[in-house]
């Protein structure tokens, strides 16, 4: 289901890899390094945000077509390919067999990550179009929603670092008349820091214990509570550091960066769990 979809904007995708570096390269060679840098991270990133869309808003379309019926796992098979660099590679794909309302029993191929806590003859969520019961995927999250994630992960970092470069390109063409000035922090609020700063530092260290010891023996649930935690106690340092006398943006917008990738990494982790 929406394989034409996908397709067309992985095609774009990997095309923006060819002309994001091309032409970031041109323009910081005309301009300056920040500008190029900043315009190939946003064609990247753009081009990301774009088939995350596409795909989303065709799946969104195709399951308002599909009826959910409880499937089984009935096999894993095993599948062969080749990576990039010309090795063998194994991977494992769940088979589950549903029976649509014809009263036909069919099966369907998913990916195996969603599932790998499943045996044989558990129940499996299978989503199959009315029109044409032939149609399934498993409902799970990496088989409806793990590209749509893939690529606005891999379409929102590529613009935030876009956003960023460029914003220093701005900031670096513009003619200051004398330094900044830098306010010193009054009692009041240094201590309003103060104590901003411990909440975070807990909260972060806490996403790293996590980690470690969340009592969940999926590795998948840990990695994402960590994860998650992680990215908060990252954008909670943001606010600290936004309470003025403020930490100049560039500097803030790091701790924006850091926290939502830890946030988007760890909630694909915790929904494949």
């Amino acid at each position: 289901m929406d394989d034409e979809a996908a397709t067309h904007a992985l095609i774009v995708f990997g095309l923006s890899l060819l002309a994001g570096p091309a032409i970031g390269g041109l323009v910081g060679w005309l301009k300056t390094f920040f500008w190029g840098v900043g315009v190939g991270a946003l064609l990247i990133g753009c081009a990301g945000l774009y088939g995350a869309a596409t795909v989303g808003w065709h799946r969104c379309q195709s399951i308002a077509g599909t009826v959910s019926v409880q499937g089984s796992l009935v096999e894993i098979v095993e599948e062969r390919g080749k990576d990039s660099n010309g090795r063998t590679t194994t991977s494992r794909a769940p088979i589950v067999e549903y029976t649509a309302s014809d009263g036909q029993k069919r099966r369907v191929k998913g990916l195996g990550g969603g599932l790998s806590g499943k045996e044989w003859g558990d129940a499996v969520e299978v989503r199959y179009s009315k029109a044409d019961p032939t149609q399934a995927l498993v409902a799970d999250f990496q088989n409806m929603w793990g590209i749509v994630w893939g690529l606005g992960i891999f379409g929102g970092f590529p613009t935030m670092f876009g956003l960023f470069f460029t914003g220093m390109a701005i900031k670096e063409g513009r003619h200051q008349d004398g330094r900044r000035v830098v306010r010193e922090p009054t009692p009041a609020q240094q201590r309003w820091r103060t104590r901003g700063t411990v909440v975070a530092n807990v909260v972060f260290l806490a996403g790293f214990a996590l980690v470690f010891f969340y009592p969940d023996p999926n590795p998948m649930k840990q990695f994402g509570a960590g994860f998650m935690t992680i990215g908060a106690g990252a954008l909670l340092h943001f606010v600290v550091q936004s309470l003025p006398p403020a930490m100049e943006f560039e500097f803030r917008s790091i701790l924006v960066i850091v926290g939502l990738g830890f946030l988007a990494f760890g909630y694909g982790a915790w929904m494949m769990a």
